[in-house]
C-alpha cells in the first residue's frame, strides 16, 4: 500500500498544482480581506462532493464590533466548518480538528513573478500563500480525493475549519468558532507552520505602547521647554536594561534545528522588543510628545499576570526615577500554547511527518504566536502544529513567497498517514 499511496499522489501533482494556483488566485490579502465568501464558496463545493457537510460561518456584526473591527477591513468575516464522520466498518475513536487560515499578508514589492498568479518555476511555485498556508489547504483537499477514490477507512470522525483574518487579528475567526462552541474534536492538528518539525509550543505575545509628554517651544531656546524625545530616551534605557533579564529566560522546549543553525539559539526563548518611535513635527520645533511600542514574547512557562506585573513596575519606577510624564498600556495578544511531547496524539503525528518526509521529525516550539493557542485554551484540546513550508527557505510574509513540489507531494501523503487507516513506511 505504502508505495501504491506514493504512485497515486504523484499522479495526482498537476492536480494538486491547479489546484492550488486557483486558491492563489482568489484575493484573501488582509487588510482588506475582501473575499473571504468567495475563497469560502470553493471550498465548500470541493468537500462537499467528498461528503462533507458543510457550514458556512459568519462572524455576527455584535462579535466584530467589538473584538475585532478595524478601518483597514472591508467585507464580512466569512468562514467555513465541514464534519464528516465515520461511516460503517470500525467506528472512528475521535474527532480530529484540522485547521488553517485561507488569508493571506500582502504581496508588497520585490515579487519576481505575479503574486497572485501561482508559477511554477525549478521544482518549486511561487505565489502569495503557497507556504503560508493555501498549499496545505490543496494537499488536504488532495488527500481527501485519493483516499476517496481508494475506500480507505477514516482513524478519526473529521472536522475541518478554514478561517479567516489569521494575518491581522487579533480576533480571528478560528477565535470565534472556539467561543461559540463549534471546534469538537478531542486533538486539534493546524497546518499552519513549517515542516521543521512537529510544534507543540508556541510564545503568547503582549503588544506594548507608550506616550512620554514634554513641553513644546521654539528649539533656539529649546531651555524653557521639555524635549519629549530626550525623556523618551531615558525610559528607553530602561526598557533596554528589562530586555536584559527577559531575554535571558529560555523554555524547556527545543527550538528547531534550523534555528539553532541560523542563530546558535538552542530552546525557546523570551522576547522583549522596542519595534517603533515616532515624534517631532518640524527640525525648530522641541516635540511635546513621543511614542514607543513595542512586544513582548512569553514563554508557556511564563505566566500573564507575572508578565504584565513585571512591565507594570519597569514602567513606573522608570518614570518616577527620571521624572517623566507618560501613560502606558498594554494588550495581550494569542496566549502561548503548550502539548506535552509525550502525550499519543503528539507522538502519532511526529510518526506520520517522518515516515512522509522521509527524515526525523523532532517535536520543537517556535518563537512566534497562533490564533490556535487561543482556541485551544478556549477547547483544552490537545494540539500540535505542522505546516507544509519551510521556515527559512519559503520566504513566507516576504516576497517570492515558494513552496518545494516534493514538500507539496510528501505533505499530502503525511495528510493520509494521519487522516486514514493505512501502512506507514517505516
Amino acid at each position: 500500500m505504502p508505495m501504491q499511496i506514493d504512485e497515486e499522489i504523484k499522479k495526482r501533482e498537476d492536480e494538486l498544482l491547479n489546484l492550488l494556483k486557483e486558491l492563489v488566485a482568489i484575493r484573501t490579502d488582509v487588510p482588506p480581506g475582501e473575499n473571504y465568501e468567495e475563497i469560502v464558496d470553493f471550498l465548500i463545493s470541493g468537500l462537499g462532493a467528498l461528503g462533507f457537510k458543510c457550514e458556512k460561518i459568519k462572524m455576527p456584526q455584535d462579535v466584530y464590533e467589538v473584538r475585532q473591527k478595524q478601518e483597514c477591513l472591508r467585507g464580512e468575516r466569512v468562514n467555513l466548518l465541514a464534519r464528516r464522520d465515520v461511516t460503517g466498518g470500525t467506528k472512528a475513536r475521535e474527532r480530529l480538528t484540522i485547521y488553517t487560515h485561507l488569508d493571506v499578508v500582502p504581496a508588497g514589492g520585490g515579487w519576481r513573478t505575479d503574486p497572485f498568479e501561482a508559477t511554477v518555476r525549478d521544482d518549486k511555485i511561487y505565489g502569495r500563500g503557497v507556504a503560508d498556508s493555501k498549499g496545505a489547504v490543496a494537499c488536504l483537499l488532495t488527500a481527501l480525493s485519493i483516499t476517496e477514490e481508494l475506500e480507505l477507512e477514516q482513524k478519526y470522525d473529521l472536522e475541518v475549519a478554514l478561517t479567516t483574518d489569521e494575518e491581522v487579528g487579533p480576533y480571528s475567526g478560528l477565535c470565534y468558532l472556539a467561543d461559540a462552541g463549534f471546534l469538537t474534536g478531542k486533538y486539534f492538528l493546524c497546518m499552519d507552520g513549517d515542516n521543521d518539525g512537529v510544534c507543540v509550543a508556541t510564545n503568547g505575545v503582549i503588544v506594548w505602547e507608550a506616550r512620554v509628554f514634554g513641553r513644546s517651544c521654539h528649539s533656539s531656546f529649546s531651555f524653557i521647554g521639555e524635549n519629549a524625545i530626550e525623556k523618551a530616551n531615558l525610559l528607553l534605557n530602561e526598557l533596554l536594561r528589562l530586555k536584559g533579564v527577559v531575554e535571558r529566560r529560555t523554555s524547556k522546549i527545543p527550538c528547531s534545528q534550523f534555528l539553532r543553525e541560523l542563530a546558535g539559539v538552542e530552546r525557546m526563548r523570551a522576547v522583549f522588543n522596542v519595534t517603533m518611535i515616532n515624534a517631532g513635527i518640524k527640525e525648530n520645533v522641541v516635540p511635546e510628545r513621543c511614542e514607543l511600542r513595542g512586544d513582548r514574547r512569553y514563554l508557556p512557562e511564563e505566566r500573564l499576570e507575572e508578565v504584565l506585573r513585571e512591565l507594570e513596575e519597569c514602567f513606573k519606577k522608570a518614570t518616577e526615577k527620571h521624572g517623566i510624564r507618560a501613560r502606558w498600556r498594554f494588550k495581550p495578544l494569542y496566549p502561548p500554547m503548550f502539548t506535552e511531547p509525550s502525550e499519543s496524539f503528539v507522538r502519532e503525528v511526529r510518526r506520520n511527518a517522518s515516515a512522509a518526509f522521509r527524515r526525523e521529525m523532532d517535536v520543537i516550539g517556535v518563537q512566534g504566536s497562533l490564533d490556535v493557542a487561543y482556541a485551544v485554551q478556549k477547547t483544552g484540546q490537545k494540539a500540535c502544529a505542522f505546516g507544509v513550508g519551510r521556515s527559512v527557505e519559503s520566504n513566507a510574509h516576504a516576497p517570492n513567497e515558494n513552496v518545494r513540489l516534493e514538500d507539496l507531494l510528501n505533505y499530502t501523503k503525511f495528510l493520509m498517514l494521519s487522516l486514514f487507516n493505512l501502512d506507514r513506511d517505516d
